[in-house]
Parts: structure tokens; sequence; C-alpha cells
């Protein structure tokens, strides 16, 4: 019996005993007894694991109610490409990397000493053809001045002996005219004294007859050469008027016809002399633009026109370049973007517009900034606008492109100690200024 007793006696152990009376209710009462922490913990932690789960789940499920910001944002700026028009070596660089310029400020200095010369050779070859046309025309038009001086020191010759001739001609003809004149007034007296001596009777009418005869004979060679009187005179006074009829006034009539020639020989000369002189001029001008044009070519500053800031060179002093090729890369800091991947399912709320705040990497305060561009793809074309890459986009996915409404401070280089008022390159978040729970109100 004894051994009963001892076999149903608790074994010692090193364990403290609890005591019974703080774990059990008491009888009769309604309260219960104090428990120690390390029991609450466990079931502490179940629970907020399982909201945990929840809240992952909720978030899997339902992102656009509690996805309000992406971190996939990356700082960005248009990029501006400052090209050569020509092929050349870079002989310098005037804006470092991390400089600012303003519009104006020459950049870079490219020199060409073979730029094609063609142009000029041939607008050279121009200037000689067209002076030796000129030289050639004035040699003429000055041989033709010296004929026309000698055609009209003869033509004046000819002429004062053609009237001297005329002139004694018409006093020739003048002398017959008197001769004749005074003939008819004697066969006339002669005719009256046969008509007295007819009508006496002393005569007999044929001898009266014969004598009117010969008057009338005579009054026909006085018209004749009256006649030729006045055709004299006419030839006279035509050639003083230079119509020349006779045959006195051959070699004047063949004289001022060369006159006539060489003056209008003369007038076509320096016409053309003078539209050869202005083609020349012309030329000239030309020439004088192309030597300007190759000079410049040939030791070319290109010029900024816009305000930026050198972010890259991609062609340093020393190095060959064609034409149409790249020498720096630079980006406007004063227009800063920031380039953020958003659910496609908030595009509702990324409206051109919409505020959001932006958190760069190494500035301690938020930025505000507008949405300015929503973009659901962004293919190659679009991206080398930009400096930055883009960030990888996936399925159901958009690009938001936001416009800073205030520049970046100064920031150090992530490498050095140098500052950097562009930030490019910079991770991002963006964040909605609408909260999760306001899009919920909207939803409801």
């Amino acid at each position: 019996m004894s051994d009963k007793l001892e076999h149903s006696r608790p074994q010692a152990t090193h364990l403290p005993n609890l005591r019974t009376d703080e774990l059990t209710p008491a009888r009769g009462g309604g309260k219960l007894s104090k428990r120690p922490l390390w029991h609450v913990v466990p079931r502490m932690t179940s629970y907020g694991v399982a909201i945990f789960i929840v809240w992952v789940i909720l978030t899997v499920m339902f992102p656009p109610v509690f996805t309000r910001s992406s971190e996939r944002a990356v700082v960005d700026g248009p990029v501006n490409l400052i090209t050569t028009p020509v092929e050349g070596v870079v002989a310098s660089q005037h804006v470092a990397v991390g400089t600012s310029f303003a519009p104006g400020d020459t950049l870079v200095s490219v020199q060409n000493p073979n730029i094609d010369r063609a142009l000029l050779v041939e607008l050279t070859g121009k200037k000689l053809d067209t002076q030796q046309r000129y030289d050639a025309a004035k040699a003429k038009l000055e041989g033709d001045q010296s004929r026309l001086a000698a055609t009209d020191q003869q033509t004046r010759k000819y002429q004062t002996a053609a009237q001297a001739e005329h002139a004694a001609k018409i006093r020739g003809i003048e002398a017959r005219m008197a001769v004749a004149k005074e003939q008819v007034d004697q066969q006339e007296d002669v005719v009256n004294r046969n008509q007295s001596m007819q009508w006496a009777g002393a005569v007999s009418e044929a001898y009266t007859n014969a004598s009117r005869y010969q008057l009338s004979i005579l009054s026909n060679s006085k018209e004749a050469i009256r006649a030729e009187l006045d055709n004299a005179l006419s030839n006279s006074q035509a050639a003083k008027g230079k119509v020349y009829l006779s045959s006195t006034d051959g070699a004047v009539s063949t004289l001022t016809q060369r006159h006539d020639e060489l003056a209008a020989e003369i007038t076509q000369l320096q016409a053309a002399l003078t539209q050869l002189q202005q083609y020349g001029q012309s030329v000239d001008a030309l020439i004088a633009d192309e030597e300007k044009r190759l000079d410049r070519m040939s030791n070319l500053d290109i010029k900024a026109y816009d305000t930026g800031m050198v972010q890259d060179v991609l062609a340093p002093p020393g190095t060959r370049v064609a034409a149409g090729a790249t020498l720096l890369r630079s980006a406007n800091c004063a227009q800063p973007r920031v380039v953020a991947v958003f659910p496609r399912s908030l595009s509702n709320d990324l409206l051109p517009g919409a505020k959001v705040t932006v958190r760069v990497d190494g500035v301690a305060a938020p930025l505000s900034a507008k949405v300015a561009e929503i973009l659901p793809r962004a293919p190659d074309g679009e991206q080398a606008r930009y400096f930055v890459p883009f960030p990888p986009i996936e399925k159901n996915e958009i690009y938001l492109i936001a416009k800073l409404d205030k520049p970046l401070p100064a920031l150090p280089h992530q490498g050095g100690t140098s500052a950097d008022s562009c930030a490019l390159g910079r991770w991002a978040k963006v964040s909605l200024d609408q909260p999760w729970w306001g899009h919920m109100r909207a939803l409801i």
C-alpha cells in the first residue's frame, strides 16, 4: 500500500511549480486570474502576419487603389545635339563639360582646309571670261569711235564740196536763165517790130510768123532753164537737210550711211559694256561671298542657338568628323523632366496638368511638378529626344513625363565633388498628390 502511494506521488523536477490558483478561475467568481505576457505575443504576431498577407493580396489585386507612387523614375531632359555642317578636324572646344552657355556663344571650332572650292573656281572663270568680253567690246568701241570721227570729218569735207558744187551749178543755171530771158525780151521786140511793119505793108505775114516761132522757141528754152534752176535749188535745200537726191551728193550719202551704222554699233557696244560691267560686279559680289563662306567653313565657329549645359563630348579636339556629325550633347537645365513608369489603370488620374510630388536622389526636400505628357509606349525615336534612356516598361504600364515647377538645385556629382545642376540620370520617386483613400471615395 505504501509502495502504491509512493508511485502516485509526483516526481521531483527542476521546473518551478505553477500556482494553480492563478491559472484557474476562482470558484463562484467572474474574474480571470492573471496570465504571463509571453502568452499574448505569439497571438499578436499571428494577427500582424495575417494583416500583412491581406495587405499584400489587396495591393497585388487592386494596385490602382493602393499604389499611388512610382520608384521607377529618372530625371531626364530634352537633349540638344550640336552638329557640324561641314567635315573637318575639331580644332578647339570652348565650353567644357558641365559648363552653361547662352545663345550666340561659340562652342566648338572646326577647321577644314580641303573644303570644295569648285564654285569659287567656276565664278573666277566667269569673271575672267566677262573681263575678256568687256575688253574686246571696249576695244571695238574705241575703234568704232575713231572710225566715226574720221567719217564725220570726211563727211564734212564732201558736204562742203557738194554744197559748193550745188552753188556753182545754181549760179550757172541762173546765168543761163538771165541770157534766156534777155533773148526772149529781144525776140519779143523783134516780133513787135515785124508786126508793126506787117501792118504797114512792109513785110509779109510769113516773116512775122517766123519771128513769132523763134520767140516761142526761146520762151520754151527759158522755161526749161527755169525748171532746171528750180531742181538745182531743191536739191541744194535737200542736201542741206541731209536728203541726198543728186549724183553730186553720192559720196556724202555713203559717208552718212556709214556714220549711222557706226553710231548704231557704238550704241550697242555701250549697252553691252554696261551690261558686262554690271554682270562683272555681280560676279565679284558672288566671289566675295563665296570667299567669305569658304573662309568661314574652313575655320567654322559653331555657335549655340539656345541656352543649355554641355553634358557629353562626342568629338574632342583633334577628331576628324564628317558633315552632320554630332560634336556635343547638351541639355537645358532650366526645364528638367522626370520620366516615371505607372500602371495603365492610373491613366485617368495622370492627365496632363495633374500635380505630382517628386523626390530626387540627393535632394532633401520634395519637389512639386505637373504632368506634361503621357506615353503608352516610347520607341527609340521618341527616347532619342531625351538625354537619358527611359526605364524599362512592362505590360499594362505607361510612361509619365512630369515637368518640375522649379529648376533643380546644384547637386554634387554622384562620383565627385563638382556641382551638377541638371542631375540627369538620377533616380527619383514620383507620387500622386491624391491619396489612395481619396481615390476610394471617388470610386464609391
